[in-house]
């Protein structure tokens, strides 16, 4: 391919360019880590991570859901545009409070998987020289439809979960993603074994190992030291007359407090297993030429709708919500002799981004075309500024969790949420008020009107599916 001859145009032979560890967790909290203020949870490992690599304070999901965002970071396209709006295989299931009715309609998701037409991340790095792989959750479309890791650029897999099927314990649902696994063994631990052991292999050319853990989907289950720690941890904690609310915009109530045993403990196992593959790479002698990127696919799951729920308070609500609870996550990015150790940035990113980051990191040439709604953030890492301030998302279903259907833009400071079961905008300073609990909609209808244009002539263009008012 063209893409082959890249490395002499910009000086760098496939032996020169750099590995990539590419890590995605799991309905990932943006405050489900101590250095974004958790004070229940214990996250050393991650929070040592944060002083050595850098921060991105507001990284946004491109969707409060799974499956488009995962789609979202192998293809650098928005869901509005790419498809995948919902968890896949998807459902029109009008999900409302007792006793009320469903108000408008949005079909499942117009794409039922990631497209053949799309040419992923992984593909783009194994077609200059890479050794590509894909360990962990899928969930971008069956596999009899998709074809999986391997159709979309991977050269190996291993544990690959299609959907949501897995538990943290052997035998992990019944699958036989390690056969040799025994009773006790832990799903983090095993699939983490696998990471070290592709990483530190002997090989001859870069690697891209795209990580994605399990932890923390539901099943929520810690190990049984781990949660007896954290019972006394929570026995230490004034007990809370009221531990749930529901939100105006919601019909599944939210969890006020982090304080879930069981949530801290798988959280504590996923934290040590972070560490254990950043040591392997020390270890290897492979750290100083390996970019590492850690990130989540949405914001944690604080409803009440499956047990051990996490809380994103502050932040309003949680997975499936755009409020800002449930498109925050972590990210931190580890680019040796580039990045600056330490430093912060509270510039919005979003999921998109990692596509042409990546690219322009190991000095491949970006793809514009492809990675259409992603910009670089190479000039972030290197103190600088980039010209985006605007950011879309469009989630137009009822969704289990809470939510109801809505799309949402943010530019500069404010963010508009435009709900269409409730037929009504929100609008908030997100920078000074994060909590969103001011709505600015009233006092700034010109903003409000202008924005909401925006954002539907944004949703048109990518073709979206917009839910529709139901006749009574």
């Amino acid at each position: 391919m063209v893409l082959s001859n890249a490395s002499e145009a910009q000086g760098l032979g496939t032996h020169q360019r750099p590995n990539i560890v590419f890590i995605l967790v799991d309905d990932f909290g943006w405050n489900d880590v101590g250095y974004n203020g958790s004070t229940f949870y214990e996250t050393p490992r991650m929070d040592g991570l944060s002083k050595e690599w850098m921060r991105f304070d507001n990284c946004y999901t491109p969707s409060p859901m799974c499956s488009p965002t995962r789609v979202s970071i192998l293809t650098g396209k928005n869901p509005a545009r790419h498809g995948v709006t919902q968890w896949l295989m998807g459902s029109d299931t009008a999900y409302v409070r007792e006793g009320e009715m469903p108000r408008v309609y949005c079909p499942g998701p117009k794409s039922q998987g990631i497209q053949d037409s799309e040419c992923t991340v992984g593909e783009t790095f194994r077609d200059v020289g890479y050794e590509t792989a894909f360990y962990g959750k899928w969930h971008m479309g069956p596999f009899k439809t998709t074809g999986g890791p391997k159709r979309h650029g991977f050269d190996s897999q291993l544990a690959v979960i299609e959907a949501n099927g897995c538990s943290m314990f052997h035998p992990f649902g019944n699958h036989n993603y390690f056969p040799d696994s025994m009773p006790g063994d832990n799903f983090t631990d095993l699939l983490t074994d696998a990471a070290i052991d592709f990483v530190t292999r002997k090989r001859d050319t870069p690697f891209y190992l795209h990580l994605c853990h399990f932890a923390m989907h539901d099943p929520i289950k810690s190990k049984n030291n781990l949660r007896t720690r954290f019972e006394a941890k929570l026995s230490g904690l004034p007990k809370l007359e009221v531990d749930r609310e529901l939100d105006r915009y919601g019909h599944s109530p939210q969890k006020l407090r982090q304080d879930d045993p069981d949530y801290a403990g798988e959280l504590k196992t996923l934290d040590e297993n972070i560490g254990r593959l950043v040591d392997s790479l020390i270890t290897a002698g492979m750290y100083d030429n390996t970019i590492i990127i850690l990130t989540g696919d949405n914001g944690g799951r604080s409803s009440f709708f499956k047990p051990h729920p996490t809380s994103m308070r502050p932040l309003r609500t949680g997975k499936t919500f755009l409020f800002e609870g449930g498109i925050r996550t972590p990210l931190l990015i580890h680019w040796p002799g580039h990045s600056l150790a330490g430093l912060r940035s509270d510039v919005p990113v979003t999921s998109m981004d990692f596509y042409p980051t990546l690219l322009e990191m190991a000095g491949v040439p970006l793809m514009p075309t492809q990675h259409v709604d992603g910009v670089s953030l190479v000039p972030l890492l290197r103190g600088e500024t980039i010209s985006r301030n605007t950011l879309y998302w469009h989630f137009p279903h009822y969704q289990g969790e809470g939510a109801y259907p809505a799309s949402a833009i943010r530019k500069g400071d404010y963010k508009l949420i435009v709900n269409y079961h409730h037929d009504d905008s929100l609008l908030f300073n997100v920078v000074n008020d994060p909590n969103e609990t001011n709505n600015l909609a009233t006092a700034m209808p010109g903003k409000t009107k202008a924005l909401k244009k925006q954002l539907m002539a944004y949703l048109d263009e990518t073709g979206a599916h917009i839910p529709q008012t139901l006749t009574k």
